[in-house]
């Protein structure tokens, strides 16, 4: 390790310090892992690691990065604490923050980036010589010429003096600042073209004037007849467009609730998600949900579910998206049905249902209730909501207003990329979808909120149930209680259920009843027709009669046994055979079949006096029949009852054309830590096969992104590759490589759907998936 390195840094940390870094960066320890503080260095040094981690520092971090980044890596304490007007304590404190993260290191008063880190800063603020190596190559004239117009002093003086002046007045970059934000536009536009690395005024002529603009206000230095401006100039330039100072943690008030209060309000509506969710998808069992062309469900097909099933729309999104997300809900054919995932989680205890929507929620890139529409079509928003929502959540931690914390989060999360007039319905979009998975309640989070964001933001600490869905139900198992299903029928021919219905009494309340309301307890109601669909079904009197009592554990109300025994002695006198059709009865019965009037277009003829003719098809008979107030049964050409069988649809679970490999494995924290403490040079094992092909084709790549590399080859594992092709353009891929071919690493790309040869050598860099 080489001095006042990084990985040197990483290796004199304690183990409390390494273990709660590696906690903030949980990409670093997913399988393989980095042998040693080199490897670990590097993979934190990834640009695909640093661009998670920047997004989940606050804004006084990020400005602090970005002052050492346009003072140069490293950068005393001193001098940021000057560019961003702050005290040192209070540069400190977003130094540790950074260091945390593993996006900065301190040395000796002064702070250092990781290499890639100011290298992306550094491009954003511009190139150029500083003012000592433009100095080296000016005449003695010129500079005397620059420093006049600086007010320094020039008589007598040396070359040396003169240039260490010069360099002290232009040092002052927040002096400087002010020099450039008094510039006229079209200096000022000159400046930020160089900045950037391109000349736009050479075709217009307006260069000259705009350098002399330059030169007269001693921003620029004439050098072989040319001018040119310093890097510290362009630096001022970067930092005129900026608000780059330090302002400290906002104050967020506690919010002011009672615990039992939000307590009962988050099981209120973990009750209602788990009931709502459990509905949808009992419904596209027997239903399948209409799918739209290019995926997903459209306004109509929601809109046609929440008014059948009684959800509130936002809830009845919410968990279409959910159910998907956690792989319960998959595409079948042209829509979405329950996958084989689904008759496993329908048994779950509530904790566990509960944490596994949860678990997929929070990990969920977009906002399922906030919608956009881009021409016709309906998008849900994907603007950094799922960082937006994790960031929310973070700092709402601790009993503190929510509402509070939603206010303010351009501080907490600074790179949220949205525009202000949007950001307040990211931010309530957040809020209400926490809300209606029982996260938030009444501006604060719940437990089970605390409890989400400590398993999953980072991961829990030793001693602690681990992370994941089951950790996260181990967490919440004493909240979320199951509720005893508790079936009431009543006389007027309804069915209040209270609690979690069973899977027996959904299924017998969804054959036998119409639900009509849901939210505390849900109500069904029985009609001769719904009580006509169960025979339909197959169902007969006598069982519906006996699973009815059994569920509600007490005897049948009056009015409900009469309603099963009139639809069933009525079922079944009319019967309808399958010879495109007929219909058969006693006379009297044809006899008012054929003078009914909204009959009149099935163009029935009398055939005998017990049967008559039809030129429409079985169900459209049937359907017919049924909407006049008949109760025909379906009989086959041998006059056997056809019983309908309720199709229950099945997706089988998310699959690609290519399947994506199971996300690999990830190691605890801690374990790691102590790993890396015991074998800090990383000797324990040597290198593959793979690895050393791969080494001697990809000379730009690390030794933690080749290890990767080769694990993937290795094991058949998708990893996330940096490719610049030919050309010189830049993408990046999900991939899983199949085999090395001379310099081609022959790849499954999941971006094109098909089979792509990469050259190793144009691979920039390489991260996990998972």
């Amino acid at each position: 390790m080489a001095a006042g390195s990084f990985a040197e840094y990483l290796a004199g940390l304690d183990e409390v310090a390494l273990t709660g870094l590696l906690r903030a960066r949980p990409d670093v320890r997913i399988e393989p892992v980095p042998r040693g503080f080199e490897q670990l260095a590097q993979r934190l040094s990834a640009p695909e690691s640093l661009a998670v981690a920047l997004r989940s520092v606050d804004r006084d971090a990020l400005v602090v990065g970005q002052a050492v980044a346009a003072l140069g890596s490293p950068a005393a304490v001193e001098s940021v604490a000057r560019l961003v007007e702050a005290s040192e304590s209070a540069v400190r404190v977003a130094l540790d923050e950074l260091c945390g993260r593993g996006l900065a290191w301190p040395e000796a008063g002064t702070v250092h980036l990781p290499e890639r880190l100011a290298e992306h800063w550094a491009a954003e603020i511009g190139g150029g010589r500083p003012l000592a190596a433009i100095a080296r190559s000016a005449l003695l004239a010129d500079l005397r010429t620059l420093a006049e117009t600086l007010d320094i002093e020039t008589a007598g003086v040396r070359k040396t003096e003169l240039v260490a002046r010069l360099v002290e007045v232009v040092s002052d970059v927040r002096a400087m600042v002010d020099v450039v934000r008094a510039l006229p536009a079209p200096a000022l536009d000159r400046v930020d073209q160089l900045r950037r690395g391109y000349d736009g005024y050479a075709a217009f002529g307006i260069a000259e004037s705009a350098d002399r603009v330059l030169a007269a206000t001693g921003l620029a230095v004439r050098v072989n007849n040319r001018w040119e401006v310093p890097r510290e100039v362009r630096v001022a330039a970067w930092l005129s467009h900026q608000d780059l100072l330090v302002t400290g943690r906002p104050l967020i008030a506690p919010a002011a609730v009672e615990t039992r209060a939000a307590l009962v309000t988050a099981q209120a509506a973990v009750q209602d998600l788990l009931s709502g969710v459990t509905a949808l998808l009992d419904e596209a069992s027997s239903n399948s949900i209409a799918a739209l062309k290019k995926g997903g469900v459209g306004p109509r097909e929601r809109s046609r579910l929440a008014s059948r099933l009684t959800l509130p729309a936002d809830l009845l999104a919410l968990g279409i998206d959910l159910t998907y997300a956690a792989g319960l809900l998959g595409r079948t054919g042209t829509g979405y049905a329950p996958t084989e995932q689904y008759e496993r989680w329908r048994e779950e205890p509530p904790a566990q249902q509960w944490a596994e929507l949860a678990t997929a929620w929070f990990t969920l890139e977009h906002a399922p209730t906030s919608r956009e529409i881009q021409g016709e079509k309906e998008l849900p928003s994907a603007s950094e909501a799922g960082a937006l929502r994790r960031a929310l959540l973070r700092a709402a931690r601790d009993g503190l207003s929510v509402r509070a914390v939603g206010a303010e989060i351009d501080w907490f999360f600074p790179l949220h990329g949205c525009e202000s007039a949007q950001l307040p319905d990211k931010v309530d979009a957040a809020v209400r979808e926490a809300e209606l998975l029982g996260v938030v309640a009444t501006d604060v989070l719940t437990d089970c909120g605390e409890q989400l964001v400590a398993v999953l933001d980072g991961g829990p600490a030793d001693g602690e149930p681990g992370d994941g869905a089951d950790g996260l139900a181990d967490r919440v198992a004493g909240v979320l209680v199951e509720t005893p299903c508790a079936v009431i029928l009543q006389s007027d021919l309804t069915a209040v259920v209270s609690g979690r219905p069973t899977v027996a009494a959904a299924r017998l309340l969804g054959a036998a009843a119409v639900s009509e309301a849901r939210g505390a307890a849900e109500v069904w109601r029985f009609s001769p027709a719904s009580v006509r669909a169960a025979f339909d079904a197959g169902w007969t009197a006598e069982r519906l009669r006996t699973e009815l009592a059994a569920v509600s554990a007490r005897p049948l109300p009056q009015s409900l046994e009469y309603l099963i025994a009139d639809v069933a002695r009525q079922h079944g006198k009319v019967r309808v055979r399958g010879m495109r059709s007929c219909v058969v009865a006693d006379e009297t019965m044809i006899t008012e079949i054929l003078h009914t009037r909204s009959l009149a277009k099935l163009s029935l003829a009398r055939v005998a006096p017990t049967v008559l003719s039809s030129p429409y098809e079985l169900d459209d008979l049937l359907a017919r029949l049924r909407a006049a107030g008949f109760s025909p049964v379906a009989e086959d050409a041998t006059g056997t009852v056809i019983v309908e069988q309720r199709q229950e649809h099945r997706a089988a679970g998310p699959r690609r054309a290519l399947a994506r490999t199971a996300p690999r494995a990830r190691l605890g924290a801690a374990e790691l830590a102590k790993h890396l403490l015991a074998d800090p040079e990383g000797e324990d094992g040597a290198p593959s096969e793979t690895f050393e092909r791969l080494a001697q084709l990809g000379s730009r790549l690390t030794d933690a992104e080749l290890i990767l590399l080769a694990d993937a080859l290795d094991h058949e594992r998708d990893v996330l590759i940096t490719y610049r092709n030919k050309t010189g353009n830049r993408t990046v891929r999900e991939i899983q490589p199949n085999e090395i071919y001379g310099r081609w690493l022959v790849s499954w790309c999941h971006l094109r759907g098909a089979e792509r040869e990469f050259t190793v050598a144009n691979i920039e860099s390489v991260a996990p998936v998972g």
